[in-house]
């Protein structure tokens, strides 16, 4: 078991500096941060729900109700549940050298890797959570968006270890967690809510 959790701990290490450093470009730079702000989404997420609503009838509207249940249990899930009971600390304050985002600007954390730049625990990322959540909410309603649903999700997920403030770990642990409770939420909703569509 031992040799087993060496291997995944070096191996999520490994992959978390290879999209950390390897990456790092001022494209990247500018770009990460826009990505990995959920508010920026929201505004076309937001139209998207609007048009459902209206548009939806019945249906639509339920549907589009019923995705504020996802965002609540995937963000309680992760943030209040999960995180305080694993308490894994954060890259940006154990690998020495990280390309971190904090507060507006780009900077490189020490060479010791002693500091602490944010003091939230690591895992599950709720930002994967959330938006993987919605992903699979919506895809499994309407499969005709989830090509664009998954780009998203792809994106922030990324954006995160861009970012130095996860491990990729953190992000498959927050799309898992999100995929799941989403599909909680859904299936009765399709089965039981609205057996005729």
């Amino acid at each position: 078991m031992g040799n087993e959790l060496s291997w995944f701990t070096s191996t999520d290490r490994a992959v978390f500096e290879v999209i950390n450093r390897l990456f790092t470009s001022g494209f990247f730079n500018l770009l990460m941060p826009i990505v990995s702000n959920l508010v920026v989404w929201a505004i076309p997420l937001g139209i998207g729900w609007i048009v459902f609503f209206i548009r939806g009838k019945r249906r639509g509207r339920l549907i589009a109700l019923c995705c504020f249940l996802v965002v609540a249990a995937t963000d309680q899930l992760s943030s209040s549940v999960i995180k305080p009971v694993v308490q894994r600390n954060r890259p940006c304050n154990v690998v020495p050298g990280t390309h971190l985002y904090l507060n507006g600007k780009w900077l490189t954390t020490d060479k010791f890797g002693l500091t602490t730049y944010k003091d939230s625990f690591s895992f599950p990322s709720s930002h994967a959570a959330n938006v993987a959540g919605q992903a699979m909410y919506w895809s499994y309603f309407y499969p005709q968006i989830s090509p664009f649903m998954i780009f998203i999700a792809a994106a922030v997920g990324f954006s995160r270890i861009y970012m130095g403030v996860h491990w990729p770990s953190d992000v498959i642990a927050g799309y898992l967690l999100g995929i799941v409770v989403a599909l909680m939420i859904a299936f009765p909703i399709k089965t039981w809510i609205l057996p005729d569509d």
